[in-house]
């Protein structure tokens, strides 16, 4: 979603410091202003939104065993693999946490987040990058946690974050690298 050279100091898209220059993805001021927004244009329309949250299993082993350049090297594959993934406008990648990454799914249902999330997971399973440490696979895997609902003027953002978190979670305790699905 952010092409954009950070060596480049003559013209600076990021003037309001949406994005994350070490893996090209959005921050998560970029992610709250557009749910926000999101949800402001619900009262008009009745349209779904989807949060998916991804979180690459077992990083803290990866990186003990792989090293911090290693690592910074795989969030930018998983990065790039997720906002390759996404071809709409509306649609966000953003770095959540250490090892997370959070994507806005506008106009998306159900059924849409759950063949996305199923492409992503399967995405960056094909990247086989190398995770001798992880109990899930010898390679980096990750878990996807989502919620989707038809958004109106009293969705909270709160709530949906705090609903993909628990999707998240169940993945996590279901065995990781897989996806769950909620719908709000």
């Amino acid at each position: 979603m952010s092409n954009f050279d950070t060596t480049n100091n003559e013209f600076d898209i990021d003037l309001l410091g949406f994005f994350d220059p070490t893996n090209q993805t959005a921050k998560r001021k970029k992610f709250d202003t557009m749910l926000a927004e999101e949800i402001i244009k619900a009262k008009n329309t009745i349209s779904y939104v989807s949060l998916l949250l991804v979180e690459i299993d077992y990083f803290k082993n990866y990186l003990d065993t792989y090293g911090h350049q290693a690592g910074a090297n795989c969030l930018q594959q998983v990065a790039f693999s997720l906002e390759s993934s996404f071809k709409r406008a509306g649609d966000l990648v953003t770095r959540w946490g250490d090892s997370q990454f959070i994507c806005l799914l506008t106009d998306t249902d159900f059924i849409g987040a759950e063949k996305m999330g199923e492409r992503l997971r399967k995405a960056i399973m094909e990247l086989n990058i190398p995770h001798v440490d992880s109990p899930v696979a010898k390679i980096v895997t990750v878990s996807i946690g989502s919620v989707s609902t038809i958004l109106t003027d009293d969705t909270s953002c709160d709530e949906l974050i705090a609903k993909v978190e628990q999707a998240l979670s169940y993945a996590i305790e279901m065995g990781r690298n897989q996806f769950i699905n909620w719908e709000k």
